[in-house]
């Protein structure tokens, strides 16, 4: 009996180990990241960000430290490679985050602040709205995103307006079906 019992403990005990997954805790320049981090996804995201800011920097790049504390979990890792990079490359000395500007689908460049831009368009079209318009807007679809760069690589907010108003050049309209460029 006292066999049995012995077996069905240890049975019970493999079943529940074989449920376990080796993960990891990440932790970049001593700010631990939520979550855990399957190996090969922490493997991942070190990889990326060591590209990206080696690619980003003007010289030799010095990515932040990264550690791991191992764990064995019964839930599978949740965490992805791009957390870690994106963690790696905000700690990265002469990496910023930007905001990258496109008109229909053609890069302009980058600025710091996405609201910033708009506030200064939006200033430049009422500046220059004719008497007879309502209202302004661009003639191609303005968008948006994040990329990382090279810290100060951005281009100054007057000179993204220029540049994005002479891409999509500024439709004018007086609410009843006039449109004009101005």
């Amino acid at each position: 009996m006292g066999r049995k019992i012995l077996l069905l403990t240890a049975a019970l005990a493999f079943l529940w180990l074989s449920n376990l997954k080796l993960c990891c805790a990440v932790t970049v320049d001593g700010r631990e990241l939520e979550g855990l981090y399957s190996l090969s996804a922490a493997d991942r995201g070190l990889r990326a960000a060591e590209a990206a800011a080696e690619e980003i920097s003007p010289g030799p790049a010095l990515p932040p430290e990264l550690s791991r504390s191992y764990r064995l979990s019964l839930r599978p890792a949740q965490g992805s490679p791009a957390e870690i990079s994106s963690a790696m490359l905000d700690s990265t000395p002469e990496v910023e985050l930007h905001q990258a500007v496109y008109i229909s689908g053609v890069y302009l460049g980058s600025v710091e602040q996405r609201e910033e831009l708009l506030s200064s368009l939006r200033q430049f079209i009422m500046g220059q709205l004719p008497s007879w318009a309502e209202h302004g807007y661009l003639s191609q679809e303005l968008s948006f995103r994040e990329q990382y760069g090279r810290s100060g690589g951005t281009t100054p907010v007057e000179d993204m307006v220029l540049l994005v108003s002479g891409m999509a050049p500024v439709m004018y309209s007086n609410g009843e079906g006039y449109v004009a460029m101005a």
